[in-house]
């Protein structure tokens, strides 16, 4: 199983929140590129950025964002990228300039037709939608707006218009320590048949196991690694 460290990024600051609500910002880097640095010298072969203000409507971090996707693409380190997409062209733009993979949340909720168009456009390996659920339902807007839409069903609509990886986040387990939800996982992973990605809960090495005993194609992790609740070494472990 893949695991890959997370880099979030509000206000030009690498941050972790607290269950996804805006205003539970804990700074761990004042400079995302020396977060970039260390996981570059900890042999991360893949790294998950969020603009955090992006996904909350500002454009703050687009300049930073630039000299990250630059600096790594320099070091041949992938990196996948999400937070504020909005729209088709921003999409391409970012994989232009170095994103090996960007990741779609509430423009394929909004307009789902645009996965079809990415897929045929740019290659559905380069294409990740997150579903961020809460209650049983997708939330929008970096968490901040609550659909009724239900992310199995969902799921499978995506994986048919053409994503490539599905990120499967509970917002009520992001940077909780409560573990995955393990059970809604297992059932996104029997839904679909793309590799889903999960994230959210993992708080030690028995929480990464439990991801792989059920077929999850890789987790996202921030703050377990931030607040070293896991070894790094563990990522020599990630497939």
């Amino acid at each position: 199983m893949e695991i890959i460290p997370a880099i979030d990024i509000s206000g030009g600051k690498c941050v972790r929140l607290f269950k996804g609500q805006k205003g539970t910002e804990k700074i761990y880097y004042e400079n995302p590129l020396d977060a970039l640095v260390f996981w570059i010298e900890q042999g991360a072969k893949r790294l998950h950025f969020v603009d955090l203000d992006g996904a909350w409507g500002s454009d703050k971090n687009k300049e930073i964002l630039k000299k990250m996707l630059r600096k790594a693409k320099d070091r041949s380190l992938k990196i996948q990228i999400g937070g504020g997409i909005r729209t088709y062209q921003a999409a391409v733009d970012l994989i232009d300039i170095g994103a090996e993979r960007v990741i779609i949340g509430t423009l394929a909720i909004k307009q789902p037709e645009v996965i079809k168009k990415l897929s045929d456009e740019v290659g559905a390996e380069h294409i990740i939608v997150a579903l961020d659920y809460k209650e049983g339902k997708i939330s929008t807007h970096g968490w901040t707006q609550q659909t009724n839409k239900d992310p199995f069903m969902y799921g499978k609509i995506i994986a048919m218009l053409g994503a490539g990886y599905i990120l499967f986040s509970s917002v009520e387990a992001d940077g909780a320590f409560i573990g995955p939800d393990i059970k809604n996982i297992e059932k996104m992973v029997q839904s679909v048949d793309i590799p889903v990605y999960a994230a959210g809960g993992v708080r030690n090495e028995g929480d990464i196991k439990n991801l792989e005993k059920i077929g999850t194609h890789g987790v996202i992790i921030g703050k377990a690694f931030y607040e070293k609740k896991l070894p790094l070494s563990i990522l020599k472990k990630s497939k």
